[in-house]
């Protein structure tokens, strides 16, 4: 009987403590490690024991580990197996803290203590991976004395602050951090300045990890012979800044020349395809008259040959937007350079062009009306339609036009695309969004 009354009051005793209210106590925010070990701290007000209660460890809605006071046991969650735990000596001392390790960047985040069904803790974990010794590297050496620097590093977390200083402990404004992925899923840091120094100046670079609050640093010092402010080297750049525009100069006079000298081709190419003309030759023979004119058609289409290197610059400036069909039209365009096709095949009657948004094209259009454009019927051949029309010779009868618009510098040149000859270029200014056609 004496020993039933015992065991009942044993068994009361556990009730009370059970029923008591139980109240947490863990720090507002836990630093620590990356694969390294930290303690997540949780401890019962009052030191009462915890080795008969249901203690568990949530982050977010995550199973982190369960232990069950009735048996004694404990279970990490499946995503912490092996990782996670509790000192089970320190249960009897009411301490619950969680131990986590090697911890790893997804461990970051809110974690939730509780005890028993109602008493509650939470605290925040943030984790740091303090990186390797910056490497300080000059990129160049400008004129003044200017000096830009690099400050590398790697295997960084959080993103970390670089301080840049300077041998008096002044600190100096360096270029905004660049960070990187590294292999290892760690950051690497990238951070540039450029200052004036001279003989005997250091300059420290500093990377700071705001959650371990610990830094690593590297300190240059800077000695040598300096040039003078007028730098020989800038000297030598005007020098040769002059010879390449007298040389520049130079190619676009003889390209201009060269141009005029096709133009020109090209009129009398067309003066001399006329039968009247070969008819008004009453003193010279019209077979001699018509062996001039195919020596000069040669030339001509000789002149016109766009060189490989030139054509692949035409082609790289292609507009994948631009598809004309006999009829349409193409999208606006108001800057930059532009290349489109058009399949003309064996068709008798076209105009093809660009011409200004709203404008009605007709074989009597011209640039004066804001049209500028080829165009090629049976009665007139081809020509391009100026407010005279300017007759063209073709060295044969264009398949494919090749078009390229530079409209900031208001040209526009088509090409027989098939043979990669120029066949006129329409050299203006323009001042409104411009539409391809083909009609």
């Amino acid at each position: 009987m004496e020993m039933k009354m015992k065991t009942l009051l044993f068994l009361v005793c556990i009730a009370t403590v059970s029923s008591q209210d139980v109240h947490l106590s863990t720090e507002p925010e836990i630093r620590g490690t990356l694969s390294e070990k930290v303690s997540i701290s949780c401890q019962i007000s009052g030191k009462h024991s915890a080795e008969r209660m249901t203690v568990r460890w949530l982050k977010g809605k995550q199973e982190v580990y369960t232990y069950q006071g009735a048996s004694g046991t404990g279970k990490a969650g499946a995503a912490y197996l092996e990782r996670a735990n509790l000192v089970e000596k320190a249960l009897s001392t009411g301490d619950v803290s969680l131990l986590l390790s090697n911890t790893t960047i997804t461990d970051e985040g809110e974690y939730t203590c509780s005890v028993g069904s109602s008493a509650l803790a939470t605290t925040q974990l943030k984790l740091g991976s303090l990186g390797t010794r910056p490497i300080l590297v000059m990129d160049k050496f400008g004129s003044v004395r200017s000096l830009s620097l690099s400050c590398k590093s790697e295997g960084w977390h959080p993103i970390p602050e670089v301080v840049w200083t300077a041998g008096d402990g002044q600190t100096l404004s360096g270029q905004p951090v660049k960070t990187s992925p590294g292999s290892t899923g760690l950051l690497n840091v990238l951070s540039s300045i450029t200052l004036t120094v001279e003989d005997g100046s250091k300059v420290t670079c500093a990377i700071i990890n705001p959650v371990l609050a610990t830094k690593t640093q590297e300190t240059l010092k800077i000695s040598g012979d300096f040039p003078p402010d007028v730098s020989p080297w800038l000297i030598a750049f005007w020098i040769v800044f002059f010879i390449v525009l007298s040389v520049a100069g130079t190619v676009f006079y003889f390209f201009k020349k060269k141009l005029e000298a096709i133009k020109e081709k090209e009129r009398q190419a067309k003066e001399a395809e006329r039968e009247p003309l070969l008819g008004a030759h009453e003193n010279k023979d019209k077979k001699e008259t018509k062996e001039e004119y195919v020596k000069l058609k040669k030339e001509l289409s000789e002149a016109r040959v766009v060189n490989n290197s030139e054509w692949k610059r035409i082609l790289s400036k292609k507009h994948v937007g631009i598809s004309l069909t006999k009829g349409s039209e193409g999208p606006a365009l108001a800057e930059g350079n532009h290349y489109w096709e058009v399949e003309v095949g064996e068709k008798k009657e076209w105009i093809v062009g660009v011409k200004k948004d709203g404008v009605t094209v007709t074989e009597k259009s011209s640039t004066s009306e804001g049209v500028w454009a080829l165009s090629c019927s049976e009665t007139t051949g081809y020509r391009a339609l100026l407010p005279s029309p300017f007759p063209i010779t073709p060295a044969s009868p264009p398949r494919k036009l090749g078009c390229l618009l530079d409209y900031a510098e208001g040209q526009l040149t088509f090409y027989d695309a098939d043979n990669r000859h120029r066949l006129y270029t329409f050299d203006t200014k323009f001042d409104t969004p411009l539409k391809s056609f083909y009609q």
